[in-house]
């Protein structure tokens, strides 16, 4: 969250810092922002692993849980003496929803902090969750399904807008489920199967998928999210041993569970892609996961680094506004990198008269046009570091930034494009998608190069009125009558562009070049497919 939107509170404010805490059943997280006059700057993320519900009997957090809690906020509470009191929301879930003692611990919370403490419902968490998601990915008209496992609890949110429609809070968390079903002494794979088994119980028992969101669950182009540490920890198991490379899905857990019941793998022992620090309630979040896609019956989760902190402050400062964070988070890296906008307007105009003119081959996809846009506006981002190798450089800022509205395996295809817009095309990383979304890519790029060279000269006077004709997957480009003889430096890099654009499978000739040049009859881009993505989803949307 590097950038949030343009904020709509108090003009007072900017400048200030603004901290939310969340003490969550798991672990406690302090995120620090700053309220400037375009929106908000990520300052600090802090988190700690507490387990509150480690050690929870007849409905009391034990006093060693509450101490730990209670030192995590002491030591919080040093990096909130700049944040005033009224700039401080500090908001608990699951754990001291369900004490009896709750109570006892939000009065020494409320000691330490010196600020109110909030003990909030599982729907409105669940809102909460589902809010930071639509903000943080863009508030498109879609359905998205937001499921949030937590240490206690698991918080369901469905909508196509900036609330969600429907909003659901179960207690079945993976601190609990640990504490219950892998007690010391118990075999995991008995003790995983019970878990699952209680899961499912309990979510048929709360929901069907009818009464919860209706028959558009039931949709293709339904997209799933999951927000916590544990589909984090699952995703990340899952891609480090090679057992889905798009996110979370049903035969990756199905892998997933024979590792960890038939092959007798001993999760304390560590496994390739899990962090130390969620070992011990790593079958439980599994058996949870699992639990919730066999009975809504999704097809892929995908993970997103939100939280309900982010909810909070898009609450506090946006509403319910449809504001794209995306164009928000581009204008950001565009002014914090200092891009000329001069040339970006050049090359984006161009670029999109390239794309409006080859219409047939996109399908209707705004993605790819987006994609194209934000390419084409980043471009050059990385001439703040240094011109030499700059479209690496961009390309590293975009892929690693704290981007706001892009998933990283968004912020990924998008640094491809600019790390593919000169010199050598990145074709080994384009071989990583699948075919579909490959030849989206390619013919992408194909544009975005085409329209830095065109624009070679960065000034509006030497713009050519190009136009292109398509034919299949022919592209038959016209620069204007004498525009390359007038212009040899484009000229030149064009048939350069030939050889590069060749080993990625493509065939590059100019209709209207000058009599003996090397380029004569058409442009011809001829794409070819290539294997695999987990960005294909992303590119159809």
């Amino acid at each position: 969250m590097s950038s949030l939107i343009r904020a709509s509170g108090d003009p007072s404010d900017i400048g200030h810092l603004w901290a939310v805490l969340d003490l969550g059943s798991n672990s406690f997280h302090l995120l620090l922002v700053k309220l400037t006059r375009d929106g908000f700057v990520l300052q600090e993320r802090l988190k700690e692993k507490v387990q509150l519900l480690a050690g929870f009997e007849e409905q009391k957090i034990s006093e060693s849980a509450q101490e730990r809690g209670l030192a995590c906020l002491r030591r919080f509470a040093q990096r909130l003496k700049p944040v005033s009191s009224a700039h401080t929301r500090v908001l608990c879930t699951c754990a001291l929803r369900l004490a009896d003692n709750a109570s006892v611990f939000v009065e020494a919370a409320q000691e330490i902090l010196r600020v109110p403490v909030e003990v909030i419902t599982g729907d409105y968490e669940a809102e909460l969750v589902y809010r930071g998601v639509a903000h943080h990915l863009g508030v498109d008209p879609v359905e998205r399904l937001v499921i949030d496992i937590g240490g206690g609890s698991t918080e369901f949110g469905f909508g196509n807008g900036a609330t969600p429609r429907a909003t659901l809070s179960v207690v079945m968390g993976c601190v609990a489920y640990r504490d219950r079903f892998f007690a010391p002494g118990v075999p995991q794979a008995e003790g995983y199967v019970a878990a699952k088994n209680e899961a499912l119980a309990t979510l048929k028992q709360k929901l069907s998928i009818q009464d919860f969101v209706g028959d558009e669950l039931l949709s293709a182009d339904l997209q799933v999210f999951g927000t916590s540490g544990t589909l984090e920890s699952i995703d990340s198991v899952l891609r480090v041993n090679g057992w889905s490379r798009s996110g979370v899905t049903p035969e990756g857990l199905r892998r997933l569970e024979s590792a960890i019941v038939k092959d007798r793998w001993v999760v304390e022992s560590g496994l390739p892609g899990l962090a130390p620090d969620r070992v011990d309630i790593f079958p439980a979040g599994v058996a949870i996961l699992s639990a919730c896609v066999e009975t809504f019956r999704l097809k892929r989760c995908q993970f997103v680094d939100v939280s309900l902190m982010q909810g909070v402050i898009y609450e506090q400062f946006v509403g319910d506004g449809r504001a794209d964070m995306r164009e928000a988070g581009i204008e950001d890296l565009m002014t914090r990198y200092a891009v000329d906008r001069a040339q970006s307007e050049r090359v984006v105009r161009c670029a999109l008269t390239l794309f409006a003119q080859t219409s047939d081959w996109w399908q209707g996809s705004m993605r790819s046009e987006d994609l194209l846009r934000w390419a084409a506006m980043l471009h050059e981002l990385g001439m703040y570091i240094s011109p030499k190798h700059y479209h690496r450089h961009g390309a590293y800022v975009v892929k690693h930034a704290q981007l706001a509205g892009f998933s990283a395996a968004h912020q990924g295809v998008l640094a491809l494009l600019i790390r593919g817009h000169r010199r050598s095309m990145p074709t080994l990383a384009f071989r990583a998608y699948d075919p579909a979304a490959t030849q989206q890519l390619l013919r992408l790029v194909a544009l975005l190069r085409l329209a830095v060279i065109l624009e070679r000269s960065h000034n509006d006077a030497d713009s050519p009125p190009v136009s292109l004709r398509l034919k299949g997957d022919d592209l038959f480009l016209r620069c204007g009558e004498h525009w390359l003889e007038r212009h040899p430096l484009s000229w030149r890099e064009l048939e350069v562009e030939q050889d590069q654009q060749r080993l990625a499978g493509l065939q590059l000739h100019l209709e209207d070049a000058p009599e003996g040049g090397r380029t004569c009859g058409c442009v011809i881009l001829c794409l070819f497919a290539y294997s695999r993505s987990d960005s294909a989803t992303f590119l159809a949307k």
